[in-house]
């Protein structure tokens, strides 16, 4: 099993944003996966690779 990189998501609509550092391939509602900014609902949301420095802070507090 290949750990995937951690990824940021973020709301165009209000700014939301949040990394994510999945430690599966399989990813869960509540783990890893959101469709919808929880914030203010909008469901496209902007998907990109997080860098080096956030991807690891991230995974350091998982």
């Amino acid at each position: 099993m290949i750990k995937p990189q951690p990824y940021q998501l973020s709301c165009s609509e209000c700014g939301w944003s949040k990394t994510f550092a999945p430690i599966s391939d399989v990813l869960l509602p509540g783990q890893g996966f959101v469709s919808n900014c929880p914030k203010c609902g909008n469901s496209e949301l902007e998907h990109k690779t997080a860098g080096p420095v956030k991807g690891l802070l991230v995974e350091i507090r998982a």
